[in-house]
């Protein structure tokens, strides 16, 4: 994926994020969910998702075109984690505990989240599981441009959190370099159906 040299970086971020939503679309359904599980397995085997309790991680927006975390969610349902899903209040990420089979509806920007959340902020987690639009060989990410996770993340380090920021991704979603802010949060490591790659 690439781009041309523009004028600022908002400018930039706006044109990479129309540029990876039609990468995306442009993989066929049956390949993403190939992509999905395969990105799954990975994830589940790291050892720091073995060693983890709680985990944090997104349910996919139905319809979209986003890396499905259900196959994630039930490696680790099986794994006997503990999931919390974001919600969103009053333009802030917050962490509502989940099961699998737990009812669901559609949140503000159509994100999915529990039918009767309970949100749980004092279940901090050891792993957030980031969804992103495309990310760079140093550990960049570029969300939805809202900047709900980098907030969020901020928050839990002002609390003294600092849990292991995942991505997951296709393979396509990597660029080599991304626009940053001050206020980007970086990750620590990407999933995706070819393996990790790690930046710290």
């Amino acid at each position: 994926m690439k781009i041309e040299s523009v004028a600022s970086r908002a400018d930039a971020k706006s044109l990479l994020r129309r540029a990876a939503h039609e990468e995306r679309r442009s993989l066929p359904e049956a390949a993403r969910a190939a992509m999905s599980d395969a990105a799954a397995e990975v994830a589940a085997g790291l050892p720091e998702m073995l060693k983890a309790r709680t985990v944090h991680l997104y349910l996919p927006i139905p319809g979209s075109s986003e890396l499905s975390t259900l196959p994630l969610i039930e490696r680790l349902s099986e794994m006997r984690k503990t999931l919390l899903v974001p919600v969103i209040r009053q333009g802030e990420i917050y962490s509502a505990s989940f099961t699998t089979g737990d009812l669901l509806r559609a949140g503000q920007f159509g994100v999915p989240e529990p039918e009767f959340e309970t949100i749980d902020e004092d279940m901090a987690p050891d792993i957030v599981v980031l969804p992103l639009l495309a990310f760079d060989r140093r550990g960049g990410r570029l969300g939805s441009g809202k900047g709900f996770y980098d907030r969020y993340l901020l928050r839990l380090l002002k609390l003294g959190l600092r849990p292991v920021r995942l991505g997951i991704a296709f393979s396509v979603q990597r660029v080599e370099e991304l626009p940053v802010e001050s206020w980007d949060q970086p990750l620590d490591a990407v999933v995706h159906e070819h393996g990790v790659e790690r930046f710290n």
